[in-house]
């Protein structure tokens, strides 16, 4: 017997077998898992560069703050590597404008006092310890001039170490750090 035309045609277009469909729904899986996996990584990426971005801010806010009160400097009060407690403001609140509309409980401060208030201020107020996961911060001095009993002789340079925790590809926790070398100038 012989196939007629329309015979051939109908066995040439059989459709898809079920073993073909598994296979094309295995390989649009494996993508769809490829590119959610580069989504995650780009999510991780971005949040990892708005932190250092906010270190970098953070330690030029406080950089700015040191210049402003060198008497403070001379004094040694930035030197610091213990975290302040957050949960109380050091008294005297030693701001212009503490709330940004009244000047209400603004006091008089020594260099010193301003010093603190702004190792308080870069910590807690949005700052290290709010704004960045396990955030902490050190400030250092490199003394040029270790044959005094000044342990940061005038002219020497400072550090401001920022630290906080990111987590990583391998969902381990790795630190990242952003050191700021100040000098300060003389009062």
């Amino acid at each position: 017997m012989r196939l007629t035309h329309h015979s051939r045609l109908a066995q040439d277009c059989r459709g898809m077998t079920l073993i073909e469909v598994l296979i094309a729904a295995v390989v649009i899986a494996i993508g769809l898992l490829g590119v959610a996996a580069l989504q995650v990584t780009a999510l991780q990426g971005s949040s990892n560069a708005d932190y250092r971005s906010r270190a970098t801010e953070l330690a030029a806010s406080l950089s700015d703050r040191m210049r402003a009160n060198l008497e403070g400097v001379e004094d040694n009060a930035y030197i610091s590597n213990v975290d302040a407690d957050c949960d109380n403001p050091p008294a005297p609140i030693c701001s212009v404008t503490p709330n940004a509309t009244t000047t209400t409980g603004v006091a008089e401060c020594t260099t010193d006092e301003i010093a603190v208030f702004d190792l308080w201020e870069v910590r807690c107020r949005n700052g290290v310890q709010n704004t960045l996961p396990g955030g902490q911060l050190v400030v250092d001095c490199i003394d040029n001039d270790g044959g005094d009993a000044d342990p940061c002789s005038t002219m020497s340079p400072m550090t401001a170490t920022i630290t906080w925790q990111v987590q990583s590809d391998s969902a381990v926790l790795e630190t990242q750090t952003v050191v700021s070398t100040i000098v300060p100038g003389a009062p």
